[in-house]
């Protein structure tokens, strides 16, 4: 990208950002003027050498990450701002009585008091989960498996996971797209590759899978052995991180007799089904993107090689791991101990309130936009935005009007794009 057209792009984050702010200055919390902070320069490096520690050399010796977040910086300043934006305006939801709500502010409330609600949820055990993890206990066949991996409900996927998506070739429609899955750590080096950190977090691993498994009334340690062993299978089916990033490779349109045909030993029937995705669409036969198109035929051999009973006690323990933050504390603690320090290095746990307002964002954002929107954006600063939006337009067919490597038809393109 041109170099002007990127101080642009700069300019433009940062100025929506201080034009929605400005005109709330007793609303909530506020972040410091927008630009360059001196502060964070160290005059000590030179610019030419190292251009990063000359502009933040000053932040990093004192910058620390927060016990409870995996990062720190700009980011997670603005991060920890919105939080308490939308802090208060949840305070504002309880404070009113039901008659004063409307459908959409009663069940923002309503959500989050149930996540806050922690007594309530360490009574309760996991008899609110108890019948699907006794229609886990129940499946027979790996057509029962395939279903219920694909099912949106149980956010338990298996082996290989479908995904609506926008079709990167065809950006006017959405498609289907399968990518490899199934693993219960990041990616296929935490499993195999030879390593010091990674052999102990391995260990860890398998001591998490035990303890969650045992959760559930499975107090066999061979069981949980399984689930590690089949994970391991997987992940010696799986692309490694740099060919994923191919994006020519993860692109492999097929029908889905193509699919069925790439890989036979899977239950595709079962899985699309329950999935609520039918064969054929207004247009005709429906078509499907395979990611990593060789993982698929070994991803369905170890499906339909491993027995029924290992894969329930792996769908147990998924089922668990996706549901921890609702269920009681000693299991999301224990899932925390794992996932949150093990893997991500924190030292502690989010506030339960921060959580439940970043479980309102996700499940809740359009709701929960409304709100925010109405309190912190006001008319006027969308006015000011569109403003400033309209004059970086014009700053940039003045900027494209001067170079001298764009033809003149590129140059009628760019305008005829607005």
């Amino acid at each position: 990208m041109h170099t002007r057209a990127w101080s642009l792009v700069a300019l433009v984050s940062a100025g929506l950002g201080a034009l929605a702010a400005r005109p709330l200055a007793a609303a909530g919390p506020q972040f410091p003027p927008w630009g360059v902070t001196l502060d964070y320069v160290d005059p000590g490096v030179s610019p030419g050498e190292d251009f990063f520690r000359y502009g933040n050399g000053g932040w990093l010796k004192t910058a620390t990450i927060p016990p409870d977040r995996q990062v720190a910086g700009v980011n997670l300043e603005l991060d920890k701002g919105n939080e308490a934006k939308l802090k208060d305006i949840i305070t504002s939801l309880l404070a009113k009585p039901d008659d004063a709500l409307t459908a959409e502010e009663r069940k923002l409330r309503d959500l989050y008091k149930a996540f806050e609600d922690t007594a309530a949820i360490d009574a309760a055990g996991i008899t609110p989960i108890k019948a699907e993890l006794d229609r886990i206990a129940s499946l027979q066949s790996p057509a029962d498996v395939a279903a219920f991996m694909a099912a949106p409900a149980t956010a338990t996927a298996g082996p290989m996971r479908a995904a609506f998506d926008i079709d990167d070739k065809n950006p006017s429609a959405y498609i289907i797209r399968w990518v490899q899955s199934g693993l219960g750590m990041p990616d296929r080096d935490y499993y195999l590759r030879e390593d010091k950190d990674l052999a102990a977090t391995r260990e860890a691993y398998k001591k998490y899978i035990a303890d969650m498994l045992e959760f559930a009334g499975i107090h066999d340690s061979a069981r949980a052995g399984a689930v590690y062993a089949l994970e391991v299978r997987i992940a010696e089916a799986h692309w490694p991180a740099e060919q994923r990033r191919d994006a020519d490779k993860t692109y492999n349109l097929m029908s889905i007799e193509q699919l069925e045909k790439l890989a036979p030993q899977y239950p595709w029937n079962a899985a699309f089904a329950a999935a609520g995705i039918s064969r054929d669409t207004p247009r005709g036969p429906r078509s499907v993107i395979v990611a990593e198109k060789s993982a698929f035929p070994k991803l369905a051999a170890i499906f339909s090689e491993t027995p029924v009973a290992v894969w329930r006690d792996y769908l147990t323990l998924h089922y668990l791991h996706a549901h921890a933050g609702y269920l009681p504390q000693k299991i999301d603690d224990t899932d925390f101990a794992f996932y949150g320090t093990v893997i991500g290095g924190q030292k502690q746990q989010l506030p339960r309130d921060i959580r439940g307002i970043q479980l309102l964002d996700a499940t809740m954002g359009e709701a929960l936009g409304k709100l925010y929107c109405a309190r912190y954006f006001p008319a006027e600063a969308k006015a000011r935005s569109q403003q400033l939006v309209a004059n970086l337009l014009k700053a940039y067919e003045a900027d494209i009007g001067t170079l001298s490597w764009m033809t003149p038809a590129t140059r009628q393109k760019t305008k005829l794009s607005r």
